[in-house]
C-alpha cells in the first residue's frame, strides 16, 4: 500500500471512528507488523529447508456463510454493516459452479511428478441455524452442519457434488478450519441487547461484521479463542468428529479462525485428536491482546508442528498482485523454504458478483502459469503432505 493509499485510508478511519479510532488502528498495525517481521526473521533463520521447489496453496473459510447475496447487500446500504471498501461485501458461500471453475484452473497445471496443482481447502463445518436461534430468543446457539445443507444455498446436492469431484481428482484437499467461524456467545449477547443492525442482518441470515462493534477479529474469531480448557477440548473433539463424518477421513492439520487460539491448551487438544500440524501466518493472536511469532518447521513444547504462509495471493483485497506473489515464491525458494500461499475463499466466489470470481481465477491461473514456467521442477503439495514430509525428515535427522 503506497503513501497515497495509506493517507486515504487514514482519512476514512477518522471519518468512521474519529481520531481515537485512527490511533487504535495505527497501534494495532504496528504490533501486527512487528510480530510478522519477527516471524519472517525466524523463518529465514530456523525454518525447515529443502532444495525442492515445493508450493502449497492454503485457502480458508470454505463452507462458511457470510454475505447472503446482492439483495442482502442492497438491504444494508447506508449502514455501517460492511467496513468501507472491504472485501467482506463479496464473501458469500461458494456455489457449485465456483468450485468447478476453480478445479478447472488447478487441473490445468502439473508438477514434476505429474500431479495437479492442489488447494488445501480449510472448511468451516457448520453455520448458524437462524430459525432455531430465534425460537429460543437468542439465548442458545444452534448449528446447522454443512452436510445438512446451508441457509443461502438451496441446491446443496450440486455443491457437494462439485466438492467431491474436486477431492477425487486430487485438486482439493479438505482440512479442518473449525466447527464454526463465529464468536457465538458475543453474537447472541449483542442480539439479546437489541442491536438493530445485527438483528437486521440476522433476518437476512447473516452473522454480522459491523465496523463499529465486534467486527472481524471479534465476532469472526472462533469459539476456541475465549474458551477455557474443558471447552476447548470439547470444541476440538466436536470439530474432529464432524470432519470425519462429513469427509470420511481425518484432518491432520488445522488453522484457527483469524489466527487466534489459546496455547498450549489448544495444541494439546488437537494432538489428542490426531491433528499434528497447525497452519497459519507468521503470527498468532493470543487472548488478552497478546501475540506470538511462528515459523515453518517449528515444534512447540507440546510437539505441535507449525507451517507459516510466506506468500500472499488475495486479488479481491488487492493485498498482492501477480508479480508480488511470483516474487514471494522466488524469495522462498532462494532461501530453501517451501512457498506456502495464503489465498482466501472470497477471491473465488460469485454469490454477490461473478466478476470477482472471474478476476480471482484469472489471477490464480496466471500465477500458476508463471510459476510452473519459471520453476519446471515445481512440486505441488497439500498442507498435510508437507507436514508429513517435515516430520519424516526430522525423524531421519534424529536417527
Amino acid at each position: 500500500m503506497g503513501i497515497r493509499d495509506k493517507t486515504k485510508r487514514a482519512f476514512q478511519i477518522i471519518q468512521d471512528k474519529g481520531t481515537l479510532g485512527l490511533i487504535h488502528h495505527v497501534r494495532k498495525s504496528y504490533r501486527l507488523g512487528k510480530y510478522r517481521r519477527r516471524g519472517q526473521k525466524l523463518n529465514s533463520k530456523f525454518g525447515w529447508r529443502s532444495n525442492r521447489h515445493i508450493v502449497v496453496i492454503e485457502s480458508d473459510d470454505w463452507g462458511a456463510e457470510r454475505v447472503a447475496g446482492p439483495d442482502a447487500v442492497k438491504e444494508l446500504e447506508g449502514t455501517n454493516y460492511f467496513p468501507r471498501n472491504s472485501h467482506i461485501i463479496h464473501d458469500g458461500l461458494e456455489t457449485a459452479d465456483d468450485v468447478t471453475k476453480l478445479c478447472d484452473v488447478l487441473n490445468n497445471y502439473r508438477d514434476i511428478h505429474g500431479n495437479p496443482a492442489v488447494l488445501t481447502a480449510n472448511f468451516v463445518l457448520s453455520n448458524p441455524d437462524f430459525s432455531a436461534i430465534k425460537k429460543d430468543m437468542y439465548t442458545k446457539f444452534h448449528a446447522k452442519p454443512i452436510d445438512q445443507g446451508w441457509n443461502h444455498e438451496p441446491n446443496s446436492e450440486a455443491l457437494w457434488k462439485s466438492y467431491k469431484e474436486g477431492i477425487s481428482s486430487g485438486v482439493i484437499v479438505p482440512q479442518l478450519h473449525g466447527i464454526r467461524h463465529c464468536c457465538s456467545d458475543a453474537w447472541l449477547k449483542n442480539l439479546r441487547s437489541g442491536d438493530k443492525l445485527l438483528l437486521k442482518a440476522f433476518d437476512l441470515k447473516m452473522i454480522g461484521e459491523i465496523e463499529s462493534g465486534l467486527r472481524i477479529g471479534g465476532l469472526s474469531l472462533g469459539p476456541i479463542y475465549h474458551a477455557d480448557n474443558d471447552r476447548i477440548r470439547q470444541l476440538v473433539s466436536d470439530g474432529v468428529r464432524a470432519f470425519v463424518r462429513i469427509f470420511g477421513a481425518e484432518s491432520r492439520t488445522t488453522i484457527a479462525p483469524c489466527y487466534g487460539w489459546r496455547s498450549p491448551e489448544t495444541e494439546l487438544a488437537l494432538l489428542d485428536n490426531n491433528i499434528y500440524v497447525m497452519q497459519g501466518r507468521e503470527y498468532q493472536h493470543l487472548p488478552n491482546g497478546k501475540m506470538k511469532s511462528h515459523y515453518t518447521g517449528e515444534y512447540d513444547s507440546t510437539g505441535m508442528l507449525y507451517l507459516c504462509r510466506n506468500c500472499i495471493l488475495e486479488p479481491l483485497s488487492d493485498r498482492t498482485n501477480i508479480e508480488d506473489c511470483i516474487a514471494q515464491i522466488s524469495q522462498a525458494f532462494q532461501k530453501g523454504l517451501p512457498a506456502i500461499i495464503c489465498t482466501h475463499r472470497y477471491n473465488y466466489t460469485s454469490r454477490v458478483s461473478s466478476k470477482v470470481r472471474d478476476r480471482g481465477l484469472l489471477i490464480l491461473d496466471d500465477v500458476l502459469r508463471q510459476a510452473t514456467k519459471i520453476f519446471p521442477d515445481i512440486e505441488f503439495l497439500s498442507s498435510d503432505k508437507l507436514g508429513l514430509e517435515i516430520i519424516n525428515d526430522d525423524k531421519k535427522i534424529k536417527m
